[in-house]
């Protein structure tokens, strides 16, 4: 999948999301441990139904969250209210580019997870959302984003053709999820639109709910990244290419970057 941020606030999408990331626990630990290294806030930018959210919280952390989309950050809220001991948690509602907060508080660590840095489309808007974090970040904040590798099989793929993506588990209800996606790439402009279909299956194999969504998404390459952040007031600290921490290569398909805010 390439990034899961909704403008659109689809009550629909946002079951998908919450279903899709339910076991998701690779980048745990890395965001934990990156947070503990900073004794304050997280600003957690596209937090979606709130998995890293609800994690960081019930460790005891204090996390400001931000989403565009109100039935996502609903969700978030739920799972946060659970906890039984959770720690100090709020939440704004915004767009990604001209990103907005209830308060202007500083931060020390900023993290995009789950690629949703991917769902700003143009140089100008990715600038600006870059610069608002910057605004929001204390002297010698970090900022981690997580984006995806450009993929040439996406690339270069049919836009005509609907391509099985992933399926996954449904632990509600004893079925799974069959995931479809239909995609159309412009290399000049670095854009895909995909079409996203979703077919709930239950434990018989009968569909008995089918999810249609549509979602744009940038390619940011490698080299063009680290010059965005270094014109952006950042200094790159590291690039991953997993959350293990082994070092960005030709076989990696994620970019894990850290970077420093420049006084």
């Amino acid at each position: 999948m390439f990034h899961m941020v909704d403008e659109q606030g689809s009550a629909a999408w946002a079951g998908v999301c919450d279903l899709v990331y339910l076991d998701r626990r690779d980048d745990i630990a890395y965001y934990l441990d990156q947070a503990s290294q900073k004794n304050s806030s997280i600003l957690e930018i596209g937090c979606a139904t709130g998995r890293i959210t609800e994690l960081l919280s019930d460790f005891g952390k204090e996390v400001h969250a931000v989403d565009p989309s109100s039935e996502m950050l609903s969700i978030a809220q739920r799972r946060v209210e659970k906890l039984s001991n959770p720690g100090q948690v709020s939440f704004s509602e915004s767009p990604l580019p001209d990103l907005k907060l209830t308060s202007d508080r500083k931060f020390s660590l900023a993290i995009v997870p789950s690629s949703a840095f991917m769902s700003i489309l143009s140089p100008e808007d990715q600038q600006r959302f870059l610069h608002n974090v910057r605004r929001y970040l204390s002297p010698g904040g970090k900022l981690i984003i997580e984006m995806k590798v450009p993929d040439p099989d996406v690339i270069l793929g049919d836009p005509a053709t609907l391509y099985h993506l992933m399926d996954i588990n449904n632990d509600y209800d004893g079925g799974k999820l069959i995931f479809y996606h239909q995609r159309n790439y412009d290399d000049y402009q670095q854009i895909g639109d995909s079409k996203v279909v979703v077919e709930f299956v239950d434990s018989d194999g009968i569909v008995v709910q089918k999810v249609v969504h549509d979602l744009s998404f940038r390619y940011t390459f490698r080299w063009e990244m680290y010059h965005l952040l270094r014109i952006c007031g950042f200094e790159i600290l590291s690039l991953h290419g997993d959350f293990d921490g082994n070092a960005f290569d030709e076989e990696s398909d994620s970019m894990i970057w850290v970077a420093g805010s420049r006084s």
